[in-house]
């Protein structure tokens, strides 16, 4: 191979292992977006069954435009922003519930904006030798939804999680462990604290392509709108035509889970000199 072929080769595999993505996952990675690079996200979400206990709705839900913004804030350092731009949810069953009285919709669809997370990841340790790498994320989720349409608390609720995240040869080993504080909407000024976990995998399988799995959810003493979850999702990353290309299956497992799901997206990386 020529020489300058060789040194293009280098080129797209260093920038690879920097531009470490997380889509599908949910589990969060300790990897940053590097400073000076800003990367988007856009996604697709269609759910089987979704459960939404305190509006008393079930049915088949269509997230349109899941959109992310990482942005390199510092050498150990980014921001996220993530937004549903429309949800969509075809319904099939109805059942009592607190807010039933509620809902303002009139046939058997509803739809509404997606509530906004902003989050902030901090890397404060790389991976050396045996000890994995650490960080820790902390955001909050702001109630863009409105209660009458079925789809949301109308709850501004905080997350904290410590991350963890080692390699084994080939195999990238991801974990979480945190704590949500959700705002209960059933009763003003009071709140649910329950512990948030999620063990993620991520395994190369050839140029470009890995197979990732993720097992995530919350622990608790939950309510209505702040329930329990126990969820897994296993799916694909493909690396092509300058994009990162990704694919997933979802599988819920507690009742207040949906039964089942798909999640496709892509993300793309820009750099931005000027926030250096």
């Amino acid at each position: 191979m020529h020489p300058r072929w060789c040194r293009l080769w280098i080129c797209l595999l260093l920038c690879s292992a920097v531009c470490a993505q997380d889509r599908p996952l949910v589990t969060e990675k300790t990897d940053t977006v590097p400073l000076g690079r800003i990367r988007t996200e856009l996604g697709f979400d269609f759910i089987q069954d979704a459960v939404f206990r305190l509006s008393g709705l079930e049915g088949d839900l269509t997230d349109l435009a899941v959109i992310g913004l990482r942005i390199g804030a510092g050498k150990k350092a980014e921001v996220h922003l993530f937004w549903t731009a429309r949800k969509f949810l075809n319904v099939r069953r109805r059942f009592d519930a607190p807010n039933s009285n509620l809902l303002d919709f009139y046939g058997n669809s509803t739809s509404d904006v997606g509530d906004l997370f902003m989050e902030t990841k901090l890397r404060f340790a790389d991976e050396s030798g045996r000890r994995p790498a650490f960080g820790f994320q902390f955001g909050v989720q702001l109630p863009n939804g409105a209660t009458e349409r079925g789809l949301a608390n109308d709850e501004t609720n905080f997350f904290s999680s410590l991350l963890v995240q080692k390699h084994l040869r080939s195999l990238t080993l991801i974990g979480n462990v945190g704590l949500a504080i959700l705002g209960n909407p059933l009763s003003p000024g009071s709140q649910d604290d329950l512990l948030t976990y999620g063990l993620a995998g991520e395994y190369p399988i050839g140029q470009g392509i890995s197979l990732v799995g993720n097992w995530y959810g919350r622990a608790g003493p939950g309510s209505y709108g702040t329930e329990e979850q126990s969820r897994l999702r296993v799916g694909a990353r493909i690396d092509a035509a300058g994009l990162y290309w990704d694919a997933a299956l979802l599988v819920g497992f507690l009742d207040s889970d949906p039964s089942t799901g798909l999640i496709v997206g892509l993300s793309k990386d820009f750099n931005f000199p000027f926030l250096r």
